[in-house]
């Protein structure tokens, strides 16, 4: 109630916004019969704008949450906001980087060509003439959106009521909601995750992700390369409306739709269980379809990221499943859940079990030509229905799902049912297993290459280093042990001995990495001091044995040190 009281003009206006587009078509004196409810639950979101506008443009793909009707009328939000006058973007531009957009820029187009809830996107052009996108914050957007999550928190109890959103707690959905939102209004923070995204896909031919220019770029101002292609949202419109003349005319361009989700796929994949960092907000207003099918990512407020622990866990939970090793697979799915004291472990286990058996069996129905898949709702494609049943099964099994794997099915969400809709007859199993093979080949000839030799000497002295320090540590804390069991007298020399060896076999590893890398680096020079009855070819081979030899020989040390 405080928040309401502390809100009174912004609650006057939503309770103006309820009345006129809820409350007035429910009276049953009414001449004329009302809209639908889809449609003007996105009027009102619509005329509310702020935060409401963003948990439409966030619900509109939830199928898990709402029905398909009110998911398809909410996607009409994702590029349909209002832009806000030029004179304001002048404004923030001159108190943001310091003088007029005319001023800063050789050109700016005072025309936004995109609009969303938090700011708006200018096409300019930099001195050096290099195309950009400029995107403005909205005026006063903090404060308004603030304003609005207030009340979205004080309306939780009568939400939950109603069951709006079925089984799930409309509070949780609003933590979320608030806390991707302030990370999505700080645009110095949005740079930093274009940087990083942009640095993992430099080298891709199949992703694009836009440079970021720092020196315009602020907390309210981002200034990104200009990608020019067709909006993913263009075409999606186009798929629901049953414009065949402008399917027909993107095919003529040489544009394929089963290409372009295998490329979304194949993107993905890499962001996931390459680099562990990923775009987490895949509504089809940030996507671009880009000559050759190429796909570019815009908007990266909401970025995922995975530990390496996490990742690797992935990577052997995915590949499972698309072998058809559910039992296995679902096992490791459990190592990221945590049973808390009302939690059936077994039960839950074999729920999930269930879950991907019918995944398993729903892919293979479409890949198979049967058409049942996509004639239904959206919300029943097998991609989104995994993630969506996970989430489900977690939920009434009490376990607590950690926050990077609940970005990530949310991603799948979102993903999948941009998939069901564009490519209903794609094989994703088949480009998983592509992935996942070449993955774990690169994995292993990473290993093997003897130019990362050097590297992996490095993490094993400090692994020897830490050993030393355990050792020490050990070594002071003697006495105690000593007192307590009187087996351990000799523990002393024991330690020495071990510690000895270990700093030796250290100091091997580094002798004989220097020298592999001495031949790799200069083989004109090494040439010259390999005696002549070793081929120089043998010397490598012979290094890295050793190498491998000596490691082996310190990890078998560490071990007679661990079983001590």
């Amino acid at each position: 109630m405080r928040r309401i009281l502390r809100r009174a003009q912004r609650t006057w206006q939503v309770v103006r916004v309820i009345t006129r587009w809820f409350i007035l078509p429910a009276l049953p004196l009414r001449r004329t019969r009302p809209r639908p409810g889809a449609e003007r639950t996105r009027a009102a979101l619509e005329q509310l704008g702020g935060a409401w506008i963003k948990l439409g443009q966030m619900l509109a793909l939830r199928f898990d949450l709402l029905p398909a009707a009110y998911c398809e009328e909410l996607l009409k939000l994702l590029n349909a906001v209002q832009p806000f006058p030029y004179a304001d973007v002048c404004d923030i531009v001159r108190q943001e980087l310091g003088g007029l957009p005319d001023a800063i820029f050789a050109s700016f187009e005072p025309v936004p060509f995109a609009s969303a809830s938090i700011g708006q996107v200018h096409r300019a052009t930099l001195r050096t003439g290099e195309r950009v996108a400029v995107k403005v914050q909205r005026p006063q957007v903090r404060e308004v959106m603030r304003a609005d999550i207030d009340l979205m928190y004080a309306v939780t109890p009568l939400l939950d009521f109603v069951r709006v959103f079925g089984a799930t707690q409309t509070r949780r959905f609003i933590d979320e909601f608030a806390r991707w939102t302030n990370d999505e209004l700080d645009y110095l923070l949005e740079a930093r995750q274009a940087l990083l995204l942009y640095e993992n896909a430099h080298d891709e031919r199949l992703e694009r992700i836009p440079r970021v220019h720092r020196a315009y770029t602020t907390s309210r101002v981002l200034t990104t390369e200009l990608l020019e292609g067709i909006p993913l949202i263009e075409i999606i419109v186009a798929i629901r409306l049953g414009d065949s003349a402008y399917l027909q005319n993107l095919e003529a361009k040489g544009y394929d739709l089963v290409q372009v989700v295998r490329h979304l796929d194949w993107n993905m994949l890499n962001q996931v269980y390459v680099f562990g960092c990923f775009h987490s907000d895949l509504h089809p207003a940030n996507l671009f379809v880009l000559p050759g099918n190429a796909i570019g990512y815009v908007d990266f407020g909401m970025v995922g990221r995975l530990s390496e622990t996490v990742r690797e866990s992935l990577t052997r939970y995915s590949w499972l499943l698309f072998q058809r090793e559910v039992e296995p697979a679902v096992k490791e799915l459990m190592r990221w859940l945590t049973p808390t004291s009302g939690t059936n472990t077994a039960a839950a286990q074999q729920q999930l079990v269930r879950i991907h058996e019918g995944f398993l069996y729903g892919i293979a129905t479409v890949a198979g030509g049967d058409t049942w898949a996509s004639t239904g709702a959206l919300s029943q494609n097998p991609y989104t229905a995994l993630a969506v049943e996970i989430m489900e099964t977690v939920q009434r099994s009490r376990l607590v799902l950690s926050g990077e794997i609940i970005a990530f099915l949310r991603m799948l969400v979102m993903l999948g049912t941009l998939r069901h809709q564009l490519a209903t007859d794609y094989d994703l199993p088949a480009v998983a297993r592509q992935f996942f093979g070449k993955l774990l080949r690169r994995r292993a000839e990473e290993f093997l290459d003897p130019r990362l030799v050097m590297g992996r000497v490095y993490e094993t002295t400090l692994r020897v280093n830490r050993a030393v320090e355990f050792v020490e540590y050990l070594e002071e804390m003697q006495p105690l042990i000593a007192s307590v069991a009187g087996t351990y007298f000799g523990f002393q020399r024991r330690l020495q001995t071990l510690r000895q060896r270990a700093i030796g076999l250290g100091g091997a590893m580094l002798l004989i990495g220097g020298l592999l890398y001495y031949t790799l680096a200069d083989p004109n020079n090494a040439r010259t001091y390999t005696p002549s009855v070793v081929p120089f070819e043998w010397v490598h081979v012979i290094l890295l044995g050793l190498l491998v030899l000596v490691i082996l020989m310190f990890i078998h040390n560490l071990q007679g040190l661990v079983s001590r």
